[in-house]
C-alpha cells in the first residue's frame, strides 16, 4: 500500500463550475490518490439551489459559512447553520437550498471515489465532476 500525503493549498485546488454560480473546489479524488473518499468545498451563491438528486454512496455535508436548507425525500426539511453537519445515506433524494442573502460554503464528503449523481427530475445518472454533472436547466 503506497502512502499518499498531499498538501492542498486552497488557492491551488481545481475549481469545477456546476452552473447557477455554484462552484466545487475539489479536495480528495482518485486523481490525487484517494481510494475511499471524494470530497470538496462547494460555494453556493445566495438565492440558489442544487436540484433534487441522490448519490450511490453516503454523503456528509458540513456548513463552513452561512445557512443551508436541505430537503430530504421531498418532505423533510433540515436547516444547517455554520458548523452543523448532516449525514445522508446512499440513494436518499435531497435538494440543497441557499435561500439567504449570504454565500454558503459547504464541505462535502462522499464515502467512495466512484460517486454518481442521479437527478430526480430526469432519472439521469452522471459521474460526479463530469461535464454532465451540472445544474443548468434543471429544477
Amino acid at each position: 500500500m503506497k502512502t499518499v500525503i498531499n498538501h492542498l493549498p486552497f488557492s491551488g485546488v481545481p475549481k469545477i463550475p456546476r452552473g447557477r454560480g455554484i462552484v466545487n473546489h475539489l479536495i480528495a479524488s482518485k486523481k490525487i490518490g484517494a481510494r475511499n473518499i471524494h470530497s470538496g468545498i462547494t460555494f453556493i451563491p445566495p438565492k440558489t439551489s442544487v436540484p433534487d438528486h441522490s448519490h450511490n454512496t453516503e454523503e456528509q455535508v458540513t456548513i463552513i459559512k452561512g445557512a443551508l436548507k436541505i430537503i430530504l425525500n421531498g418532505d423533510q426539511e433540515v436547516i444547517c447553520n455554520s458548523y452543523d453537519s448532516t449525514f445522508i445515506s446512499s440513494n436518499v433524494q435531497h435538494e440543497l437550498i441557499n435561500d439567504t442573502d449570504e454565500e454558503v460554503h459547504a464541505l462535502i464528503i462522499y464515502g467512495s471515489v466512484d460517486v454518481t449523481r442521479t437527478f430526480t427530475e430526469t432519472g439521469e445518472t452522471v459521474k460526479i465532476g463530469s461535464d454532465k454533472d451540472n445544474f443548468i436547466g434543471k429544477k
